[in-house]
Protein backbone atom coordinates (compact mmCIF):
# COMPACT_ATOMS: atom_id res chain seq x y z
CA UNK A 1 0.00 0.00 0.00
CA UNK A 2 1.36 3.41 -0.93
CA UNK A 3 2.08 5.70 2.00
CA UNK A 4 -0.61 8.29 2.64
CA UNK A 5 -0.02 11.69 4.21
CA UNK A 6 -1.60 11.97 7.65
CA UNK A 7 -2.61 15.52 6.83
CA UNK A 8 -4.45 14.27 3.73
CA UNK A 9 -6.32 11.70 5.84
CA UNK A 10 -7.23 14.39 8.39
CA UNK A 11 -8.46 16.59 5.53
CA UNK A 12 -10.73 13.81 4.22
CA UNK A 13 -12.06 13.18 7.74
CA UNK A 14 -12.92 16.89 7.90
CA UNK A 15 -14.73 16.62 4.54
CA UNK A 16 -16.63 13.57 5.86
CA UNK A 17 -17.73 15.55 8.92
CA UNK A 18 -18.84 18.39 6.65
CA UNK A 19 -20.96 15.85 4.78
CA UNK A 20 -22.34 14.65 8.12
CA UNK A 21 -23.15 18.23 9.15
CA UNK A 22 -24.84 18.90 5.79
CA UNK A 23 -26.77 15.65 6.22
CA UNK A 24 -28.20 16.94 9.51
CA UNK A 25 -28.68 20.42 8.05
CA UNK A 26 -30.42 18.97 4.99
CA UNK A 27 -32.56 16.52 6.98
CA UNK A 28 -33.46 18.70 9.97
CA UNK A 29 -36.80 19.45 8.33
CA UNK A 30 -37.62 15.73 8.38
CA UNK A 31 -37.09 15.67 12.14
CA UNK A 32 -38.99 18.86 12.97
CA UNK A 33 -41.47 19.58 10.17
CA UNK A 34 -44.42 17.71 11.65
CA UNK A 35 -43.93 19.03 15.19
CA UNK A 36 -43.52 22.60 13.83
CA UNK A 37 -46.42 22.42 11.37
CA UNK A 38 -48.74 21.28 14.18
CA UNK A 39 -47.40 24.15 16.36
CA UNK A 40 -46.39 21.83 19.20
CA UNK A 41 -42.93 23.45 19.29
CA UNK A 42 -41.42 26.59 17.85
CA UNK A 43 -38.84 25.93 15.10
CA UNK A 44 -35.88 26.79 17.37
CA UNK A 45 -37.04 24.54 20.23
CA UNK A 46 -37.87 21.82 17.72
CA UNK A 47 -34.36 21.74 16.25
CA UNK A 48 -32.84 21.71 19.74
CA UNK A 49 -35.08 18.77 20.66
CA UNK A 50 -34.20 16.93 17.45
CA UNK A 51 -30.46 17.61 17.76
CA UNK A 52 -30.37 16.25 21.32
CA UNK A 53 -31.95 12.94 20.28
CA UNK A 54 -29.79 12.75 17.15
CA UNK A 55 -26.76 12.73 19.45
CA UNK A 56 -28.34 10.44 22.06
CA UNK A 57 -28.53 7.66 19.44
CA UNK A 58 -24.73 7.33 19.70
CA UNK A 59 -25.16 5.38 22.92
CA UNK A 60 -27.74 2.81 21.95
CA UNK A 61 -27.87 1.75 18.30
CA UNK A 62 -24.67 -0.14 17.48
CA UNK A 63 -22.60 0.20 14.32
CA UNK A 64 -24.09 -2.26 11.81
CA UNK A 65 -25.07 0.46 9.33
CA UNK A 66 -21.52 1.83 9.48
CA UNK A 67 -20.20 -1.66 8.68
CA UNK A 68 -22.50 -1.88 5.65
CA UNK A 69 -21.28 1.47 4.31
CA UNK A 70 -17.65 0.66 5.02
CA UNK A 71 -17.67 -2.86 3.56
CA UNK A 72 -20.99 -3.54 1.84
CA UNK A 73 -21.10 -1.05 -1.05
CA UNK A 74 -17.64 -1.29 -2.58
CA UNK A 75 -15.05 -4.07 -2.36
CA UNK A 76 -12.88 -2.92 0.61
CA UNK A 77 -9.71 -4.05 -1.18
CA UNK A 78 -10.03 -1.32 -3.83
CA UNK A 79 -10.90 1.53 -1.46
CA UNK A 80 -8.31 4.29 -1.13
CA UNK A 81 -8.41 7.84 0.28
CA UNK A 82 -8.85 9.35 -3.20
CA UNK A 83 -11.94 7.21 -3.81
CA UNK A 84 -13.41 8.22 -0.43
CA UNK A 85 -12.78 11.90 -1.18
CA UNK A 86 -14.43 11.67 -4.62
CA UNK A 87 -17.44 9.83 -3.13
CA UNK A 88 -17.90 12.52 -0.49
CA UNK A 89 -17.60 15.26 -3.11
CA UNK A 90 -20.34 13.66 -5.20
CA UNK A 91 -22.65 13.32 -2.20
CA UNK A 92 -22.01 16.85 -0.88
CA UNK A 93 -22.52 18.55 -4.25
CA UNK A 94 -25.82 16.75 -4.85
CA UNK A 95 -27.02 17.47 -1.29
CA UNK A 96 -26.33 21.17 -1.73
CA UNK A 97 -28.09 21.28 -5.11
CA UNK A 98 -31.25 19.67 -3.71
CA UNK A 99 -31.09 21.81 -0.57
CA UNK A 100 -30.96 24.96 -2.73
CA UNK A 101 -33.95 23.73 -4.71
CA UNK A 102 -35.84 22.94 -1.49
CA UNK A 103 -36.17 19.32 -2.53
CA UNK A 104 -36.07 16.61 0.19
CA UNK A 105 -33.62 14.20 -1.43
CA UNK A 106 -31.64 11.50 0.34
CA UNK A 107 -28.15 11.95 1.78
CA UNK A 108 -27.95 8.16 2.04
CA UNK A 109 -28.62 7.64 -1.64
CA UNK A 110 -26.15 10.41 -2.46
CA UNK A 111 -23.37 8.74 -0.46
CA UNK A 112 -24.09 5.31 -1.93
CA UNK A 113 -24.13 6.81 -5.42
CA UNK A 114 -20.87 8.64 -4.72
CA UNK A 115 -19.11 5.46 -3.59
CA UNK A 116 -20.41 3.51 -6.58
CA UNK A 117 -19.49 6.21 -9.13
CA UNK A 118 -15.91 6.60 -7.92
CA UNK A 119 -15.43 2.81 -7.67
CA UNK A 120 -16.73 2.26 -11.21
CA UNK A 121 -14.19 4.71 -12.62
CA UNK A 122 -11.37 3.15 -10.62
CA UNK A 123 -11.97 -0.56 -11.26
CA UNK A 124 -15.24 -1.16 -13.08
CA UNK A 125 -18.32 -3.16 -12.15
CA UNK A 126 -16.24 -5.76 -10.29
CA UNK A 127 -15.57 -3.12 -7.61
CA UNK A 128 -19.20 -3.10 -6.49
CA UNK A 129 -20.72 -5.39 -3.87
CA UNK A 130 -23.97 -6.14 -5.68
CA UNK A 131 -25.79 -8.75 -3.57
CA UNK A 132 -24.65 -10.07 -0.21
CA UNK A 133 -26.71 -12.46 1.96
CA UNK A 134 -26.68 -12.10 5.74
CA UNK A 135 -27.52 -14.42 8.61
CA UNK A 136 -31.12 -13.20 8.35
CA UNK A 137 -32.69 -14.91 5.29
CA UNK A 138 -34.82 -11.87 4.41
CA UNK A 139 -32.02 -9.30 4.66
CA UNK A 140 -29.54 -8.73 1.84
CA UNK A 141 -26.87 -6.08 1.56
CA UNK A 142 -24.83 -4.78 -1.35
CA UNK A 143 -26.03 -2.30 -3.97
CA UNK A 144 -29.01 -4.40 -5.10
CA UNK A 145 -29.93 -5.43 -1.57
CA UNK A 146 -29.97 -1.80 -0.44
CA UNK A 147 -31.96 -0.88 -3.57
CA UNK A 148 -34.71 -3.22 -2.39
CA UNK A 149 -34.95 -1.41 0.95
CA UNK A 150 -34.85 1.95 -0.78
CA UNK A 151 -38.35 0.96 -1.92
CA UNK A 152 -39.38 -1.07 1.13
CA UNK A 153 -38.60 1.62 3.75
CA UNK A 154 -40.95 4.39 2.46
CA UNK A 155 -43.65 1.82 1.69
CA UNK A 156 -43.36 0.47 5.24
CA UNK A 157 -43.44 4.05 6.54
CA UNK A 158 -46.62 4.61 4.50
CA UNK A 159 -48.26 1.45 5.85
CA UNK A 160 -47.36 2.21 9.48
CA UNK A 161 -48.42 5.87 9.22
CA UNK A 162 -51.74 4.84 7.72
CA UNK A 163 -52.17 1.95 10.18
CA UNK A 164 -51.49 4.11 13.23
CA UNK A 165 -54.00 6.68 12.00
CA UNK A 166 -56.71 4.06 11.47
CA UNK A 167 -56.02 2.54 14.90
CA UNK A 168 -56.23 5.94 16.62
CA UNK A 169 -59.48 6.74 14.80
CA UNK A 170 -61.04 3.64 16.38
CA UNK A 171 -59.50 4.11 19.82
CA UNK A 172 -60.52 7.77 20.15
CA UNK A 173 -63.74 7.76 18.10
CA UNK A 174 -65.85 8.72 21.13
CA UNK A 175 -63.46 11.37 22.45
CA UNK A 176 -63.88 15.10 21.94
CA UNK A 177 -61.53 16.56 19.30
CA UNK A 178 -60.10 19.06 21.80
CA UNK A 179 -59.21 16.22 24.20
CA UNK A 180 -57.46 14.29 21.43
CA UNK A 181 -55.64 17.42 20.27
CA UNK A 182 -54.36 18.20 23.79
CA UNK A 183 -53.18 14.63 24.36
CA UNK A 184 -51.30 14.35 21.09
CA UNK A 185 -49.66 17.73 21.43
CA UNK A 186 -47.86 16.16 24.38
CA UNK A 187 -47.34 12.77 22.77
CA UNK A 188 -45.86 14.40 19.69
CA UNK A 189 -42.87 15.37 21.78
CA UNK A 190 -42.29 11.64 22.28
CA UNK A 191 -42.81 10.76 18.61
CA UNK A 192 -40.51 13.60 17.50
CA UNK A 193 -37.86 12.23 19.87
CA UNK A 194 -38.32 8.70 18.46
CA UNK A 195 -37.93 9.92 14.91
CA UNK A 196 -34.89 12.10 15.69
CA UNK A 197 -33.25 9.22 17.56
CA UNK A 198 -33.88 6.91 14.59
CA UNK A 199 -32.53 9.54 12.19
CA UNK A 200 -29.27 9.72 14.11
CA UNK A 201 -29.11 5.93 14.41
CA UNK A 202 -29.06 5.48 10.63
CA UNK A 203 -27.57 8.61 9.11
CA UNK A 204 -24.67 9.34 11.49
CA UNK A 205 -23.46 5.77 11.01
CA UNK A 206 -22.97 6.37 7.29
CA UNK A 207 -20.22 8.87 8.00
CA UNK A 208 -18.79 6.53 10.63
CA UNK A 209 -18.51 3.86 7.94
CA UNK A 210 -16.74 6.27 5.58
CA UNK A 211 -14.16 7.34 8.19
CA UNK A 212 -13.62 3.71 9.21
CA UNK A 213 -13.02 2.65 5.59
CA UNK A 214 -10.69 5.62 5.07
CA UNK A 215 -8.50 4.74 8.06
CA UNK A 216 -8.27 1.07 7.05
CA UNK A 217 -7.41 2.02 3.45
CA UNK A 218 -4.75 4.46 4.66
CA UNK A 219 -3.07 1.79 6.80
CA UNK A 220 -4.22 3.47 10.02
CA UNK A 221 -6.49 0.69 11.26
CA UNK A 222 -5.15 1.00 14.78
CA UNK A 223 -6.97 4.33 15.06
CA UNK A 224 -10.23 2.96 13.67
CA UNK A 225 -10.83 0.44 16.45
CA UNK A 226 -11.22 0.41 20.18
CA UNK A 227 -11.09 -2.22 22.91
CA UNK A 228 -8.90 -5.27 22.35
CA UNK A 229 -9.12 -5.17 18.56
CA UNK A 230 -5.76 -5.82 16.87
CA UNK A 231 -4.59 -6.41 13.30
CA UNK A 232 -3.17 -9.74 12.15
CA UNK A 233 -1.89 -10.77 8.75
CA UNK A 234 -0.94 -14.01 7.06
CA UNK A 235 -1.97 -16.53 4.43
CA UNK A 236 -5.52 -17.88 4.82
CA UNK A 237 -5.40 -21.70 4.67
CA UNK A 238 -7.34 -24.67 5.99
CA UNK A 239 -6.14 -25.73 9.42
CA UNK A 240 -4.08 -28.91 9.36
CA UNK A 241 -4.92 -29.86 12.94
CA UNK A 242 -8.58 -28.75 13.13
CA UNK A 243 -10.81 -30.27 10.46
CA UNK A 244 -13.14 -27.75 8.83
CA UNK A 245 -11.37 -24.77 10.41
CA UNK A 246 -9.17 -22.07 8.92
CA UNK A 247 -6.00 -20.40 10.11
CA UNK A 248 -3.57 -17.63 9.30
CA UNK A 249 0.00 -18.66 8.60
CA UNK A 250 2.25 -15.68 9.27
CA UNK A 251 5.45 -14.80 7.46
CA UNK A 252 7.35 -16.20 10.45
CA UNK A 253 5.55 -19.54 10.10
CA UNK A 254 3.33 -19.05 13.18
CA UNK A 255 -0.18 -20.54 12.95
CA UNK A 256 -3.19 -18.59 14.24
CA UNK A 257 -6.47 -20.52 14.44
CA UNK A 258 -9.49 -18.51 13.26
CA UNK A 259 -12.71 -18.94 15.22
CA UNK A 260 -15.80 -19.74 13.07
CA UNK A 261 -17.94 -16.68 12.26
CA UNK A 262 -19.98 -15.16 9.44
CA UNK A 263 -17.13 -12.70 8.81
CA UNK A 264 -14.71 -15.60 8.36
CA UNK A 265 -17.14 -17.34 5.98
CA UNK A 266 -17.23 -14.23 3.76
CA UNK A 267 -13.46 -13.93 3.86
CA UNK A 268 -12.94 -17.58 2.89
CA UNK A 269 -15.23 -17.22 -0.14
CA UNK A 270 -13.05 -14.56 -1.70
CA UNK A 271 -9.59 -14.80 -0.14
CA UNK A 272 -8.86 -18.50 0.54
CA UNK A 273 -5.17 -19.20 -0.09
CA UNK A 274 -4.31 -15.49 -0.24
CA UNK A 275 -2.39 -13.16 2.07
CA UNK A 276 -4.91 -11.14 4.10
CA UNK A 277 -5.09 -8.52 6.82
CA UNK A 278 -7.83 -8.98 9.45
CA UNK A 279 -8.97 -7.22 12.61
CA UNK A 280 -10.32 -8.92 15.70
CA UNK A 281 -9.62 -10.25 19.18
CA UNK A 282 -6.77 -12.61 19.98
CA UNK A 283 -7.42 -15.28 22.61
CA UNK A 284 -5.78 -18.41 23.97
CA UNK A 285 -7.54 -21.80 23.85
CA UNK A 286 -7.58 -24.37 26.66
CA UNK A 287 -4.66 -26.12 24.94
CA UNK A 288 -2.65 -22.84 25.08
CA UNK A 289 -2.90 -22.46 21.29
CA UNK A 290 -3.48 -18.97 19.90
CA UNK A 291 -6.86 -18.30 18.27
CA UNK A 292 -8.40 -15.24 16.67
CA UNK A 293 -11.99 -14.01 16.28
CA UNK A 294 -12.56 -11.64 13.37
CA UNK A 295 -14.61 -8.65 14.51
CA UNK A 296 -14.76 -4.87 14.39
CA UNK A 297 -15.44 -2.33 17.09
CA UNK A 298 -15.35 1.19 15.72
CA UNK A 299 -13.43 3.60 17.95
CA UNK A 300 -15.52 5.79 20.21
CA UNK A 301 -13.87 8.97 18.95
CA UNK A 302 -15.29 8.23 15.48
CA UNK A 303 -18.74 7.50 16.87
CA UNK A 304 -18.91 10.65 18.97
CA UNK A 305 -17.64 13.13 16.38
CA UNK A 306 -20.03 11.76 13.74
CA UNK A 307 -23.07 12.01 16.01
CA UNK A 308 -21.99 15.48 17.15
CA UNK A 309 -21.61 16.67 13.55
CA UNK A 310 -25.07 15.48 12.49
CA UNK A 311 -26.64 16.91 15.66
CA UNK A 312 -25.07 20.32 15.00
CA UNK A 313 -26.28 20.16 11.40
CA UNK A 314 -29.79 19.41 12.60
CA UNK A 315 -29.65 22.28 15.08
CA UNK A 316 -28.65 24.86 12.48
CA UNK A 317 -31.30 23.43 10.23
CA UNK A 318 -32.26 23.25 6.57
CA UNK A 319 -35.19 25.66 6.70
CA UNK A 320 -35.90 25.60 2.97
CA UNK A 321 -37.35 22.10 3.24
CA UNK A 322 -39.52 22.63 6.34
CA UNK A 323 -42.49 23.91 4.36
CA UNK A 324 -42.36 21.03 1.88
CA UNK A 325 -42.30 18.34 4.55
CA UNK A 326 -44.66 20.04 7.00
CA UNK A 327 -47.47 21.36 4.86
CA UNK A 328 -47.02 20.98 1.11
CA UNK A 329 -47.48 17.20 1.02
CA UNK A 330 -50.47 17.17 3.37
CA UNK A 331 -51.71 19.27 6.30
CA UNK A 332 -51.11 17.56 9.63
CA UNK A 333 -52.90 17.70 12.98
CA UNK A 334 -51.04 16.71 16.20
CA UNK A 335 -52.33 13.12 16.11
CA UNK A 336 -51.33 12.89 12.43
CA UNK A 337 -47.88 14.22 13.21
CA UNK A 338 -47.57 11.63 15.98
CA UNK A 339 -48.49 8.81 13.58
CA UNK A 340 -46.13 10.02 10.84
CA UNK A 341 -43.15 10.42 13.18
CA UNK A 342 -43.80 7.13 14.93
CA UNK A 343 -44.31 5.23 11.67
CA UNK A 344 -41.15 6.72 10.17
CA UNK A 345 -39.12 6.26 13.35
CA UNK A 346 -40.09 2.63 13.89
CA UNK A 347 -39.25 1.83 10.26
CA UNK A 348 -35.81 3.45 10.44
CA UNK A 349 -34.96 1.81 13.78
CA UNK A 350 -35.84 -1.58 12.30
CA UNK A 351 -33.58 -0.94 9.32
CA UNK A 352 -30.74 0.22 11.59
CA UNK A 353 -31.13 -2.96 13.64
CA UNK A 354 -30.35 -5.02 10.52
CA UNK A 355 -27.55 -2.70 9.37
CA UNK A 356 -29.47 -1.40 6.35
CA UNK A 357 -28.77 2.21 5.28
CA UNK A 358 -32.05 3.77 4.16
CA UNK A 359 -33.30 7.20 3.26
CA UNK A 360 -34.72 8.80 6.39
CA UNK A 361 -36.14 11.52 4.12
CA UNK A 362 -38.18 9.16 1.98
CA UNK A 363 -39.23 7.04 4.94
CA UNK A 364 -40.81 9.98 6.75
CA UNK A 365 -42.28 11.18 3.44
CA UNK A 366 -43.96 7.78 3.01
CA UNK A 367 -45.34 8.00 6.55
CA UNK A 368 -46.70 11.52 5.98
CA UNK A 369 -48.39 10.41 2.76
CA UNK A 370 -49.89 7.43 4.60
CA UNK A 371 -51.32 9.73 7.26
CA UNK A 372 -52.77 12.10 4.67
CA UNK A 373 -54.31 9.23 2.69
CA UNK A 374 -56.50 8.20 5.65
CA UNK A 375 -58.60 11.33 5.22
CA UNK A 376 -59.00 11.07 1.48
CA UNK A 377 -56.62 10.63 -1.43
CA UNK A 378 -57.10 14.24 -2.44
CA UNK A 379 -55.70 15.33 0.95
CA UNK A 380 -52.26 14.40 -0.36
CA UNK A 381 -50.67 16.80 -2.80
CA UNK A 382 -49.51 14.10 -5.17
CA UNK A 383 -47.64 16.55 -7.41
CA UNK A 384 -45.28 17.36 -4.52
CA UNK A 385 -44.99 13.66 -3.67
CA UNK A 386 -44.08 12.94 -7.32
CA UNK A 387 -41.27 15.52 -7.19
CA UNK A 388 -39.92 13.79 -4.08
CA UNK A 389 -40.01 10.44 -5.91
CA UNK A 390 -38.25 12.05 -8.89
CA UNK A 391 -35.40 13.17 -6.63
CA UNK A 392 -35.44 9.70 -5.05
CA UNK A 393 -34.84 8.03 -8.43
CA UNK A 394 -32.34 10.63 -9.66
CA UNK A 395 -30.10 10.93 -6.58
CA UNK A 396 -27.95 7.78 -6.88
CA UNK A 397 -27.04 8.22 -10.58
CA UNK A 398 -26.58 11.99 -10.21
CA UNK A 399 -24.24 11.65 -7.20
CA UNK A 400 -22.44 8.78 -8.98
CA UNK A 401 -21.76 10.98 -12.02
CA UNK A 402 -20.39 13.82 -9.87
CA UNK A 403 -18.17 11.40 -7.91
CA UNK A 404 -16.96 9.74 -11.11
CA UNK A 405 -15.91 13.12 -12.52
CA UNK A 406 -14.17 13.96 -9.23
CA UNK A 407 -12.24 10.67 -9.25
CA UNK A 408 -11.22 10.91 -12.91
CA UNK A 409 -8.15 13.16 -12.27
CA UNK A 410 -6.84 10.61 -9.73
CA UNK A 411 -7.38 7.86 -12.30
CA UNK A 412 -5.54 9.76 -15.03
CA UNK A 413 -2.66 10.60 -12.69
CA UNK A 414 -1.93 6.91 -12.02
Amino acid sequence: MASVSISFVVFIIAVALIFDFINGFHDSANSIATVVSTRVLTPRLAVLWAAFFNFAAAFGTGTLVATTIGKGIVDPSIVDPNLILAALAGAIVWNLITWWLGLPSSSSHALIGGLAGAALVKTGISALVLWEPTQNPIVYKGILGIAVYIVVAPVLGFVLGLGFMVALAWIFKSKRPTTVDTLFRRLQLVSAAVYSYSHGSNDAQKTMGIIYALLIAAGLGQYAHTGNIVEESGTLVEAATHSGHWELVGDDGAHLLLEPSSELDKLVKTKAGQHVHVFGERTTTVTSAASFTIKDHIAWWIILICYLAIALGTYFGGWRIVKTMGSKITKLQPHGGFCAETGGGVTILAMSHFGIPVSTTHTITGAIVGVGATRRLSAVRWGVARSVVFAWVLTIPAAAIVAAVCYLPFKLAN
